[in-house]
């Protein structure tokens, strides 16, 4: 009896100590495939960010409880299929959450910028190197992002292509996919043509000429610093033109 009792002991005072996480941190509870897979952001980087905005302070709740930096992006990110709830946070913190997150953003983090000068050569460099086309310095395009549906006489305008809400928003990107010019401003129904027209991008590119090159899909009017594919290619060389371009 005494010996069983002395291995119970033993195994008590052996037993591995308990390591309790943060259940509502997601850099505690998830790898780095998990995190990809929830918010498409690699736990490096949602790190970074967090370094970024350091100036955004832990927040409060009614209950006195801080939402941790590292909870507000994940919940940001992870707001449209239900972030609030992922994180257990209430939906008017998650609300607050996400313009708070937003602005410490845009403040803290300026690194969309067209290319100029020098930067010019090594984008129409890398660009050559993916299809041999020259003198590009960014492919531009529409994409549609889904919005909750809204009431009143602007709502049809909201209404895009697809039949879903959503705002059509105009991005340039460089050789490396990297963000080089954005406009978020128009309802999903506004044509992508329109969008650049009305674009400060479209004035800029209209007085440089001599700049080089944007490429984007027929959507886009031929312009002499906008290239758009042949319609109907009728010989080799036109064909191979279309290929480079796509």
């Amino acid at each position: 009896m005494a010996a069983a009792l002395q291995i119970i002991f033993m195994r008590r005072h052996f037993r591995r100590e308990r390591v309790f996480r943060d259940r509502t941190n997601p850099l505690e509870l998830y790898n780095d495939e998990d995190m990809i897979k929830r918010y498409r952001f690699p736990r490096a980087t949602v790190l970074e960010l967090i370094d970024r905005v350091s100036p955004m302070k832990e927040t409060p709740t009614r209950r006195s409880m801080l939402i941790s930096t590292s909870t507000q992006i994940s919940c940001k990110r992870g707001l449209p299929v239900g972030g609030g709830d992922i994180h257990g946070i209430s939906t008017s913190s998650a609300s607050r959450i996400i313009h708070r997150v937003c602005s410490a953003i845009n403040s803290c983090i300026s690194n969309i910028q067209f290319p100029r000068d020098a930067d010019l050569t090594a984008v129409k460099e890398g660009f050559y190197r993916i299809a041999t086309f020259p003198n590009v310095i960014g492919a531009i395009d529409g994409t549609l992002i889904p919005i909750q549906g809204l009431s009143g006489d602007d709502e049809p305008n909201f209404v895009c292509r697809k039949g879903y809400h959503a705002i059509n928003v105009q991005a340039v990107v460089d050789h490396i996919l990297r963000f080089t010019n954005v406009v978020v401003r128009w309802p999903g129904s506004t044509h992508d043509a329109f969008i650049l027209q009305q674009s400060a991008l479209y004035r800029h590119m209209d007085t440089n000429l001599n700049a080089g090159w944007l490429l984007g899909d027929s959507g886009y009017p031929l312009k002499v610093w906008l290239i758009s594919p042949l319609a109907n290619p009728s010989n080799p060389q036109e064909q191979r033109f279309n290929n480079s371009h796509c």
